[in-house]
């Protein structure tokens, strides 16, 4: 342990943005980027505020019990790393005595963390809101709430939870997606609202890192939001709108059959679209889930070896790629790699935008979920609009319109390749 920073204290190190902020505030919402120091600011908050004694019932939400703490607890950035927690350790090991410090005990196996003051925390999901009911707290700590299932049913649940106290307190760390409660949460009077960029942190990270990111992702929708934290809203003229992209996890196994929808880049060059790879499958249940997104700048070899391996990796039934300008070199490309690989090939007739209608049908009625988020599918999808040409073309999206519709395709249901 590096003793200097043990005795350093918070407010010494931590940025200004990073501090509690004065005034009358309900909500710190803290939107920013991947990067930024959320975590470690939202800790170090929590343990201060419970050390003043002000505070007895604390509510720590992550979106899994796991993920709060193996992130929010002891996560590099989590409560056992901050700089009162290493306090703490040290005073347990009579190292030395400081008598503003709270020791405090952490019940892994109770999700609660137990301070000598009578402070207790208790560490919850996100994902099950109707597990909030009958508690009540006086200060809330949520972090990561845009990854949430549902956001808008935690937050009422959490509103009526945070009713104790003489001033109780809600923080709130995320990186934004566009989600009306976040803009409507961000806007409120009583609001704190901190904004940061990865960048704001970069003396702390990686510098690999921060150059493969600004390369990447500088000046486009993924980088201002995942880096630049900024709260980009849905437009109005979407195909898909992200409300109806819903996420669940499946066993494979109970999956009656997987297939995988290719769209191949002609081309491998800097400036070349992207081959479109996507894993879906269909449950006994009618449900379909988009277990992959395998997509990227690929040369012709790369990406075929890439979709055989996928094929026997989750015993797809089927590939279905669009051969509309690689024709029969895509099928004998898939051949020479893997000879009797299950193929079909699909032209595409009708518009993008004709093509992806059906199949936004089909997540608006909840019939297809994500098992993961799968944020560079999801940026297109969103994206695809009705008046607006995409910058790019969204290879992603095709790759998936024709997973699901090879699936849906032998049942009559919305949708078929053979007119598309």
């Amino acid at each position: 342990m590096n003793n200097t920073n043990l005795i350093q204290n918070w407010h010494d190190i931590a940025r200004k943005e990073q501090k509690i902020p004065n005034g009358s505030w309900w909500l710190w919402l803290i939107l920013a980027g991947r990067g930024f120091g959320k975590t470690r600011t939202g800790a170090e908050a929590v343990m201060e505020m419970v050390n003043s004694g002000r505070y007895k019932r604390i509510g720590i939400i992550g979106k899994t019990i796991r993920e709060a703490n193996d992130v929010m607890v002891e996560g590099m950035s989590g409560l056992l790393s901050t700089t009162i927690a290493e306090k703490v350790f040290q005073l347990e090991e009579n190292k030395f005595e400081d008598p503003d410090i709270v020791k405090f005990k952490y019940y892994k196996s109770k999700n609660q963390i137990v301070w000598e003051n009578g402070a207790r925390a208790y560490i919850l999901s996100g994902d099950n809101p109707e597990k909030l009911r009958g508690y009540q707290f006086d200060l809330l700590w949520i972090d990561e709430f845009a990854k949430y299932k549902d956001p808008n049913a935690i937050w009422q649940q959490v509103m009526f939870t945070l009713r104790i106290g003489d001033d109780p307190k809600c923080i709130m760390t995320t990186t934004p997606r566009p989600l009306k409660i976040l803009k409507t949460l961000s806007e409120a009077r009583d609001t704190h609202l901190t904004r940061g960029s990865t960048f704001d942190n970069a003396a702390n990270l990686s510098q690999r890192f921060i150059k493969t990111m600004r390369d990447m992702y500088q000046n486009t929708r993924v980088g201002r939001q995942e880096l630049n934290g900024e709260l980009i809203m849905e437009k109005e003229d979407t195909v898909w709108k992200r409300e109806n992209i819903i996420y669940r996890d499946v066993d494979l196994e109970n999956l009656a059959r997987i297939v995988i929808g290719v769209d191949p880049a002609v081309s491998s060059g800097e400036n070349s679209d992207e081959t479109g790879i996507i894993v879906a499958g269909i449950g006994y249940d009618d449900k379909m889930y988009v277990i992959d997104d395998l997509s990227g700048k690929y040369k012709p070899p790369e990406w075929a070896k890439i979709v055989c391996r996928a094929c026997y990796d989750y015993r797809a039934t089927r590939v279905v790629a669009e051969t509309n300008n690689g024709g029969d070199l895509v099928e004998e490309m898939l051949a020479t790699i893997q000879p009797n690989l299950p193929f079909k090939k699909t032209r595409a007739i009708k518009g993008k935008i004709a093509r992806a209608e059906p199949i936004s049908f089909l997540y608006e009625s909840h019939k297809i979920f994500h098992i993961k988020e799968f944020t560079e599918l999801e940026e297109q999808m969103c994206n695809l609009s009705y008046t607006e040409k995409p910058e790019h073309s969204p290879d992603r999206v095709d790759a998936l319109v024709w997973a699901v519709s090879e699936l849906k395709e032998r049942e009559n249901f919305y949708v078929s390749t053979i007119d598309f």
